[in-house]
């Protein structure tokens, strides 16, 4: 059974390395493999020590627990644009629990903290053209692929990156 809680500061080891983890696995050939290989986990680290050391005040982040285990996590920034509304900045899951639901349940809870926290009922996500996959679950949440753009990467590599929409939370829930 999958339980949901805020992360703590002292969680921010297991988030850098389920998010670094995930880096590696999906982001091949879109960051070099230099950087996924050999500094992406230490570069997770000091983000996630930050984040959680010094959160500001509109970062919730959500982690899906498993016996125990942290197996999911959702980032949300409320109310970062005034267009679009809060960003959903993470949502990873660990590789094995993949395709399991739980991403879709992030995604929820992500959606319901939102609706009962935000100023607008609407959120955004960035999210690598490339990662295919990725693109076809936030497709199935109903998300709307609202523009694409060049941005510049954790290694300084440049990618395509599309923005996600969601006018409305309540149709998640």
């Amino acid at each position: 059974m999958i339980q949901f809680r805020d992360a703590q500061f002292s969680d921010y080891a297991a988030i850098a390395k389920l998010h670094a983890a995930s880096w590696q696995q999906h982001y091949r050939g879109i960051m070099s493999d230099y950087y996924l290989d050999k500094e992406v986990e230490q570069e997770r680290l000091e983000v996630w020590h930050q984040r959680l050391q010094n959160p500001s005040e509109n970062q919730k982040i959500i982690l899906a627990i498993a016996d125990e285990n942290l197996v999911g996590f959702s980032g949300i920034f409320l109310n970062n644009d005034p267009v679009f509304g809060s960003l959903i900045d993470n949502l990873h899951v660990t590789k094995n629990l993949q395709k399991s639901g739980i991403g879709a349940l992030l995604l929820k809870e992500s959606a319901k903290y939102i609706k009962s926290h935000a100023e607008f009922p609407s959120m955004y996500l960035w999210v690598f053209e490339l990662n295919r996959n990725a693109r076809a679950f936030y497709d199935r949440m109903g998300g709307k692929n609202f523009q694409t753009i060049e941005t510049q990467n954790s290694d300084q590599t440049k990618a395509q990156v599309c923005r996600y929409i969601w006018e409305d939370v309540s149709q998640i829930l």
